[in-house]
């Protein structure tokens, strides 16, 4: 059985025969050789310049005088804050009171564009109705316009040109009455507009003789004798010899030789009737039996 031998004894630092620097911890190592350089490098500096031993810092003069203008300055501000702090106050209480009043003005503007926003509305609402009125007006106010003349017309239609029978003697040529006589006649088929000799005619027209010239709306008219007619000329001439004025009008072209032709148009243009002023007005009362009411003239 062998023998238990001893542990061996421990070994002192300074007896194992390394180095001081290898035997020391890292950290301590390094913070001490940093902190011994910087007091060597510090040292041979000031041996270099010649002194030694080490100066008190002693405050500049520029310092002392920084200091105390720095406290003057400081003085003076306290004083001039404390000199303005009521006139600062009353120009917030300024600005304060001129923001509600400039608040309360905005609030009337807001309100003054609310009611001319819904007036706005309401007026575009009125137009739209009234632009409607007068699209539903305007097809009426030109038909009205084209059955009284006021305005000029075209259109498709009949183109009838009538004159005196060759050679014929006074009592044969063509007068008022037989002109009258046509354009009643065409009116009856559906004639909705007609012109002699481009005077058109309505109801303040007329067709006169004067000795032996014919006169439409006063003003003189010659043979031949062009009457324009606008109607629908698939059925205007046909439906003038199923009147009354139409068959007397061809009983006079067939007595009295007059000449007459007639063709259709595909447009017809018509001025406008001259206009004319009413020269007398009478104001009747409901009763046809009664005596005028009011009544009068005016020129």
């Amino acid at each position: 059985m062998a023998e238990a031998r001893p542990a061996p004894a421990p070994v002192a630092d300074g007896a194992s025969g390394l180095p001081e620097h290898v035997t020391t911890p890292l950290l301590a190592l390094v913070t001490a050789r940093s902190m011994d350089e910087d007091y060597a490098h510090v040292a041979q500096q000031r041996a270099a310049a010649g002194d030694v031993r080490p100066k008190v810092a002693r405050p500049h003069w520029s310092s002392v005088l920084a200091v105390a203008a720095l406290g003057a300055m400081t003085a003076v501000v306290a004083v001039q804050t404390a000199r303005e702090a009521p006139a600062n106050e009353m120009g917030r209480a300024a600005l304060i009171e001129q923001i509600d009043v400039r608040g309360d003005q905005v609030r009337n503007l807001q309100a003054e564009v609310g009611r001319l926003t819904r007036s706005n509305a309401a007026v575009a609402s009125s137009s739209t109705k009234i632009r409607g009125q007068l699209d539903e007006i305007a097809p009426r106010v030109r038909r009205a316009e084209l059955l009284t003349g006021f305005s000029a017309a075209h259109g498709p239609g009949v183109r009838i040109t009538v004159d005196n029978a060759p050679g014929a003697d006074v009592d044969s040529e063509i007068r008022d009455e037989d002109l009258a006589t046509l354009v009643d006649g065409l009116f009856q088929a559906g004639a909705e507009a007609i012109a002699i000799n481009d005077q058109r005619l309505n109801a303040l027209g007329a067709i006169r003789n004067t000795n032996r010239a014919v006169h439409v709306n006063g003003r003189p008219v010659n043979a031949p004798y062009v009457v324009s007619v606008i109607g629908d000329p698939r059925t205007l001439q046909a439906r003038l010899v199923e009147t009354s004025q139409g068959q007397q009008w061809f009983g006079l072209v067939n007595g009295l030789g007059f000449v007459y032709e007639a063709q259709n148009v595909d447009d017809v243009s018509l001025p406008a009737a001259p206009e004319r002023a009413l020269r007398d007005v009478i104001e009747l009362s409901a009763d046809p039996d009664g005596a005028p009411e009011g009544g009068g003239s005016s020129p």
